[in-house]
């Protein structure tokens, strides 16, 4: 091909120099004109090649050669504004593309890319004017007409448009093309029944077109023609029953008219539509439950957990789903095996991570909490939540050493107030069994000092201060706080029966008490032997030893006394 251009290019030249002394010899002046046209020639060829062979500067200077040699080479002057302009040399570029068009009026490919000149610097009236002309010349070339109609799009001469609309259509018929345009310019305009006008063409124009369809269905939704949408909506699932989006829309639809199952059912078929991506899947599912908290909610995200593992297996969305819903209903060991399997899928997924040690917490399952709290940590060591469970963990197999280890670590890295006392408690829980009180009671100093109100801590502090036998004043203080916000829990009552014994306050210690075994379905060994305690206090022996019985019975943390109060029918502290 390249032969073929240089061969044109030859004949070209050499019909110049025939041209120049067609009566007889070569004159000097001849001679010179032709050995600047075959240079020319030459390195217009030259630049040519290098132009696809994408050799960008080096084509420059060869058809920069080439007009140098012919000061009128309309060509290589085309070649040059396109290459200037990748090179980001504008005003050159413009230079050349505008005289090249001056050189050769008729040469539509000039005028064209003068014409796209004129758009990049915002020349519009010099584009009008040109295509203009290019039309007239060629009335039914549709590319022309796309390229003026966009100008005009952006020059907002809407008028203008929808006049080139009318032309085009009366050349071509109806034409998608003039439709679409038509509808955005209305949509542009404000002009809504314009639009839903030009839609409804589109729509009779292609009446098995599902996406101009749904346009039109939305367009009416967007102005409350609900029943006209609706039968459209039909008609494309009648036509493509897989559509991607029908189920979405139609879902959409039956909710706003309160039709729930309905829109339900098609929230289901959406998640099992294999042509819906994976993504607005999960989107919609999110949308679905947002405002959803009747008692069916469960039941629902049951059945949307089965339809994404039906349909997406390899993704962990259904398996978290239905960990959750086993979780909702405190099956707590039906929802760890699903949350194993989203982790399966997806390692790294903290809220599966997180509630798959809330649920080996609820299964007392330390061994397992540990574990899955190792693994979270390794993903999330910045994350103070996982080191509370790894803490609970350890503080429950009584790893008292690794438990103080990873609440103090975790409570470091808590910028949250509620989250750092959470690690304080267990941290004073943790020393207190360890046996050093001081660093246990610091550690619920801290608590209260945030939250005054918090009876969890409120009630330990003042039972371990009663066993004491110390502040036993600010113990009644804390411990009352307790019975005041849950007059009928049985521990809390304990508790303040306890400080007023260690008061000797024992008449009302025994009124407390009595209130524990009334709240308290299943007593501890611990309640009767406080209650042996009062009594033998209040000088009923028989009472006292009766009870210390009880508690050797029911066990658990009674008193190393016990045996020893049984035995004597006599109190020991």
């Amino acid at each position: 091909m390249k032969y073929r251009l240089l061969l044109i290019l030859v004949f070209a030249v050499s019909s110049v120099f025939a041209q120049s002394n067609v009566f007889g010899e070569a004159s000097n002046d001849t001679v010179v004109v032709k050995q600047d046209l075959a240079k020319n020639a030459e390195y217009f060829s030259k630049g040519l090649e290098e132009k696809y062979n994408e050799n960008f500067p080096v084509a420059i200077y060869n058809f920069e050669q080439a007009l140098k040699f012919y000061n009128d080479d309309d060509a290589s002057m085309y070649e040059l504004s396109e290459l200037y302009m990748q090179d980001d040399r504008n005003t050159e570029a413009l230079s050349m593309i505008s005289r090249a068009a001056e050189l050769q009026p008729d040469n539509k490919w000039y005028q064209i890319r003068l014409a796209k000149f004129c758009v990049k610097n915002g020349d519009y009236q010099t584009f009008i004017s040109i295509y203009d002309k290019l039309i007239e010349n060629e009335p039914e070339n549709l590319e022309y007409l796309e390229t003026y109609i966009n100008v005009l799009l952006l020059m907002g001469d809407y008028d203008k448009v929808l006049e080139t609309l009318d032309v085009v259509e009366k050349q071509l018929g109806k034409n998608e093309y003039v439709y679409i345009q038509r509808i955005q310019i209305y949509d542009e305009q404000g002009k809504k029944d314009k639009a839903i006008e030009e839609m409804e063409k589109l729509v009779e124009f292609m009446p098995d077109n599902t996406h101009y369809i749904a346009m039109l269905a939305e367009a009416y939704r967007k102005v409350r023609r609900d029943k006209d949408a609706y039968p459209l909506y039909l008609k494309i699932k009648a036509l493509d029953p897989n559509n991607k989006y029908i189920n979405i829309s139609l879902m959409d639809y039956y909710q706003s008219m309160g039709e729930i199952d309905k829109a339900f059912d098609e929230f289901i078929a959406a998640i099992k539509n294999k042509n819906l991506d994976y993504e607005t899947k999960s989107q919609i599912y999110d949308f679905w439950f947002q405002n959803r908290d009747d008692k069916n909610s469960n039941e629902e995200a049951e059945m949307a957990g089965r339809a994404f593992i039906e349909t997406h297996s390899d993704k962990s969305i259904g398996y978290y789903i239905m960990a959750t819903v086993y979780l909702n209903d405190k099956e707590y060991a039906s929802a760890k095996e699903y949350y194993i399997m989203a982790l399966e899928r997806e390692p790294s997924n903290f809220a599966s991570l997180y509630q798959l040690s809330y649920c080996d917490i609820q299964l007392q399952d330390y061994q397992e909490l540990i574990k899955t709290t190792e693994k979270a940590i390794l993903l999330y060591p910045e994350q103070p939540l996982f080191y509370l469970f790894a803490g609970i963990g350890y503080f429950n197999l009584k790893d008292y050493e690794n438990t103080i280890k990873s609440l103090e670590k975790g409570r470091k890295l808590s910028a949250n107030k509620e989250l750092t006392a959470d690690f304080d408690t267990y941290i004073g829980d943790t020393y207190h069994i360890l046996n050093n009180f001081e660093k246990a009671y610091e550690a619920y100093d801290r608590v209260l000092r945030t939250n005054p109100d918090n009876i969890y801590v409120l009630n330990n502090y003042a039972y371990y201060l009663s066993l004491e036998n110390k502040d036993l004043d600010r113990a009644l203080q804390m411990s009352s706080k307790t019975i005041k916000a849950e007059p009928k829990n049985p521990t809390y009552l304990d508790t303040y029966a306890w400080v007023l014994y260690k008061l000797g306050r024992y008449d009302d210690a025994l009124k407390y008490m009595n209130k524990v075994f009334k709240y308290e379905k299943n007593p501890q060994g611990i309640n009767y032997e406080h209650l042996g305690d009062i009594y033998y206090q209040l000088g009923d022996t028989k009472n006292a030893v009766k009870n210390w019985k009880k508690a050797k019975k029911e066990g658990g943390e009674v008193s190393e006394f016990l045996e020893q109060k049984i035995k004597d029918e006599k109190l020991y502290e």
